[in-house]
């Protein structure tokens, strides 16, 4: 009698087992960074998790595993022609990308102000949104690195663009930009090819602590900088601000007179505005040059009243972007880095880049 009295608790017990794991929800898919989290007493050096968060975004797909493919887009901002540009190239892409089924859904264009502190907030929204890749075009080198610290950390395949941030070469899944040293050494070449006599000369800096300003400035110290005919009046921050560009104009017109021969500018919103204060006070002589290569630069160098821009193809740069998405989706290899080349614009292949 006793051994079926127990028979029949084991079977009751059984049965209550079974009922309580079909009443449980079905365990989450880990994440990728959860996959290759270690064990806190084998934890592994920050760099090598971020690169095998990296890889786990090569392989590509649902990154966590809800089914979905969703896209997330921070800006550097929306206001100034190069990044509205930018932006515009994106949206497109990523509009049509959702129309054809290939990506689900994407947030839209994410307003980072240029401001680090917002694109870091922007990315814990987007890991609140469930994305599976993030598009990120960094306001700065180190203050935007925790918006892309944190995305990889929560199993999100990160895209830099446009410029770098300090743990960009092993913790994103791709970087899609330019050789910003090299256009600062197209800048400082073409005005010592202009001035071979040298002289005085003025660098008009974007946001100190970007990538791009850093980058450029070591391009053009490699060039004119380290030449002995040409003499550095002063690295001026302008924040890329072209009302800043015109008053370091007025400054150091008044302080160097005839013997200030150029302005080499981090951008063309700068560069155009130095010029055309150069040209106001008859002073057509003076070289200024920047980088972007918008149409209002590119219309100036065709009217004669600019030398020449270096530009640069932001919508390329984005677009790489998309496509290294599309390929991690499709389960393709993802370079680590794709780089598009400046190009040195003058009267001689305006017309190429005009509109």
């Amino acid at each position: 009698m006793m051994k079926k009295v127990i028979a029949t608790l084991m079977t009751a017990a059984v049965a209550m087992s079974l009922v309580a794991c079909g009443s449980d929800p079905a365990p989450q898919e880990p994440t990728p960074a959860q996959e290759e989290a270690p064990a806190a007493e084998d934890a592994a050096p920050a760099e090598d998790a971020a690169g095998d968060a990296a890889a786990s975004a090569a392989a590509g797909g649902d990154m966590n595993g809800d089914g979905k493919i969703v896209v997330g887009y921070i800006s550097k901002n929306t206001v100034d022609v190069f990044h509205a540009t930018i932006n515009g190239a994106a949206e497109e892409k990523l509009n049509a990308l959702k129309d054809e089924g290939v990506i689900d859904d994407w947030t839209g264009i994410l307003d980072g102000n240029t401001d680090a502190a917002k694109q870091c907030d922007l990315a814990q929204d987007c890991i609140n949104y469930n994305c599976d890749y993030v598009i990120i075009l960094p306001a700065e080198s180190t203050a935007s690195d925790p918006a892309v610290t944190a995305l990889s950390d929560a199993g999100i395949g990160v895209i830099v663009v446009n410029s770098k941030t300090d743990s960009t070469d092993f913790l994103a899944l791709t970087y899609c930009g330019s050789d910003d040293v090299f256009a600062g050494e197209l800048m400082g070449q073409y005005v010592q090819e202009q001035v071979p006599d040298g002289g005085v000369f003025v660098h008009c800096q974007g946001i100190i602590g970007n990538s791009a300003q850093q980058q450029r400035g070591e391009g053009i110290a490699n060039t004119i900088g380290a030449d002995s005919n040409w003499t550095l009046a002063a690295d001026v921050p302008c924040d890329w601000d072209p009302s800043k560009a015109v008053n370091a104009v007025d400054d150091y017109l008044a302080q160097y007179g005839d013997d200030l021969k150029a302005v080499i500018c981090d951008n063309d919103d700068m560069s155009s505005a130095a010029q055309t204060e150069c040209n106001a006070k008859g002073r057509e002589d003076i070289v200024c040059i920047g980088v972007d290569g918008n149409q209002g630069p590119l219309q100036m160098v065709k009217d004669g009243t600019l030398g020449a821009t270096v530009l640069q193809d932001g919508a390329g740069q984005v677009l790489a972007g998309i496509d290294a998405v599309v390929k991690s989706v499709n389960g393709e290899t993802v370079e680590k880095e794709y780089t598009i080349p400046f190009v040195l614009v003058t009267s001689d292949n305006v017309d190429e880049y005009l509109n």
